[in-house]
This record gives structure tokens, sequence and C-alpha cells, in this order.
């Protein structure tokens, strides 16, 4: 009987947050009648395409027992990219941006893997000079997009479906493919799970970091580059919050905040969709918008609680 009890324990601190949003869809499936529509999750796609493509280079440094603050002030700086760009060709946008979230990601990777800064509190004091960055450019007011990338951002497949959610989703499963599938990936796991271990057997800690702050800085700039082409303007509350959101959805998604576990896919991508499915279905029956928060705030606390009851397990094991 004790053997069974600790097997569903463990089924459920492995499992708990896939069943959880099973149970939400069903749930609200039942007391909506407009939720499980083909409109309805149209929208919850569109939701999902800027957190989740941020998200999925977050994980990649969270895996690495590191933290990215500033990954919603790079989405915010991206755009502006694209806004000063808009005269030239959708493609020089899409790439000035791109290029600009690479650089920013290197240098925040070159700040903690090279000279040792703590990646929280220094990402926490960029996350603010970028976004002040992009407040200059943009004088803080809304600008507009080229009409070319606006096209972009309008274009649907399978009828109904923005293409710029296809895009996120390709990120996911690239990003997925480089943690398991690549010697990449491997050095990030070793890293997270024991960096002094990992850097005794040869691997080359500081260089896998900086890749993973690089990658996590292009995702965050495809995020920004999607929102404003999907808008076709770009404002002030352009990724504003987006680095909280990613930290509970991939947390949610079973990557630890102590490093050496997680993936993109199915993990960060089930993180994603709990927290837009929960607004969204509270969204179809009136509910408060101010309630929103409490709920995302309950599953961030309850997601913590999970990670540190396995990480004491993991301690004990060893």
């Amino acid at each position: 009987m004790r053997e069974r009890l600790v097997q569903a324990r463990n089924l459920g601190l492995a499992y708990g947050f896939y069943f959880l949003l099973l149970a939400i869809v069903i749930v609200f499936t039942a007391i909506s009648n407009s939720f499980l529509t083909v409109s309805n999750w149209t929208q919850i796609a569109i939701a999902s395409t800027f957190l989740l493509s941020a998200a999925a280079g977050l994980t990649l440094v969270l895996i690495n027992g590191e933290i990215d603050l500033s990954i919603g002030s790079i989405a915010y700086v991206a755009a502006t990219v694209v806004f000063l760009t808009s005269d030239m060709p959708a493609t020089v946008s899409i790439v000035a941006a791109l290029l600009t979230g690479l650089a920013i990601g290197l240098f925040n990777g070159w700040l903690v893997a090279y000279l040792g800064m703590n990646s929280l509190l220094t990402t926490l004091g960029l996350m603010i000079a970028y976004r002040g960055v992009a407040l200059v450019f943009t004088e803080g007011t809304v600008k507009q997009t080229g009409e070319g990338l606006a096209l972009l951002g309008s274009v649907k497949l399978l009828g109904t479906i923005p293409a710029i959610f296809f895009v996120a989703l390709a990120i996911v499963l690239i990003f997925q493919w480089i943690l398991r599938g690549t010697r990449l990936g491997t050095y990030w796991l070793a890293i997270g799970n024991n960096e002094e271990s990992a850097r005794k057997i040869g691997v080359p800690v500081r260089r896998a970091k900086l890749a993973a702050y690089a990658l996590c800085g292009i995702s965050a700039a495809v995020s920004g580059t999607l929102l404003a082409a999907y808008l076709g303007e770009i404002t002030t509350f352009t990724g504003r919050g987006m680095e909280f959101q990613a930290v509970a959805a991939v947390v949610i998604g079973g990557a630890s905040l102590f490093g050496g576990r997680g993936n993109v896919f199915p993990g960060t991508l089930a993180g994603v969709l709990l927290l837009i499915v929960i607004n969204n279905g509270l969204g179809t029956r009136g509910v408060s918008p101010f309630v929103y928060p409490f709920v995302a705030g309950s599953l961030i606390f309850l997601a913590i609680y999970l990670d540190a009851i396995k990480n004491r397990d993991v301690r004990s094991v060893s």
C-alpha cells in the first residue's frame, strides 16, 4: 500500500500539471458553450504565441541553473528595432531585430558566464536598462511597423490560425531538439545538476552558458518581432511582465529553478497553455480580470513548492 502511494506521489509530481491542464479544459468545456470553439482556440493560439517563443529560450537558461529576467525588455527592444527599420523591407527588419536579440543575449551571457555576475540581479538591472533604451527611441508612444511586416503578421494557415503561432511552435521544437539531441543540451543538463563536476569532466561551462543566453536573446527577440507583426504597432506595454509569466510557465512545465531538469516540449508548451487557457476560460465565464493575477500567482506558488519537493527528494537520494 505504501509503495503504491509513493508511486502515485511520484506520478503526481512528474505529470501533475499535465493532468491539471486536461482537467481544466474538461471543466471549461462543460461550463461554457463558447470555450471549445474554433474561434476561441484561435484566440488561445494567438495569446500563447508571444509568451511561448520567449519562454522557450528561458527554459534553456533555467536548465543551466541561471535566469534571465530581461527577456520582456529584449522583446521590446527588438520591436523598437522593427520600428526603426520600418522603411526597409520586412526581411531587413526581422534580421535586424533577431541580431539585436542575439547581441543582447551574448552580452547577458558574457556578464554571467565570464564575469561571474549573479544572473538574477544582473538581468533584473538590465531589464530596466533595456526598456529605458527602447523608451528613448520610441519616446514612450505607440509606433507603427512597416506594411510588409504587418502583412506577414496577418497571414493565416489552416483557415484561421495565424502563421505566427507556427513560428513560435517551430522555435519550441528546434530548442527541444538542441536540448535533447545535441552535445550542447547535454552540457546544459550537466551544468545545471552540478556545475563544478561538469567543469571537472571537461564541459566548457562558460561557452555553454553563453550559448544558452544567446538563444534566449534570440527567442525573446522573436517574441517582440511577432507581436509587432501581428499588431502592426508597438506600445510601451510590449513585453511588460513577460519575464515573470515565462518563469511561471517554464517552472509549471517541469523545469527546476535549481537547474538540471526541464524540457521545452512538451513541458514549457504545456506550462504556457495552462496559464493562457485559465485566463481564457475565466474570460469566457465573465470572471473579473482582477482574479487572473491571483490564479496565476497561486499556480506559480504551487509550481515552486512542488519543485522544492522534487529537489528535496533528489538530495535525499544522493
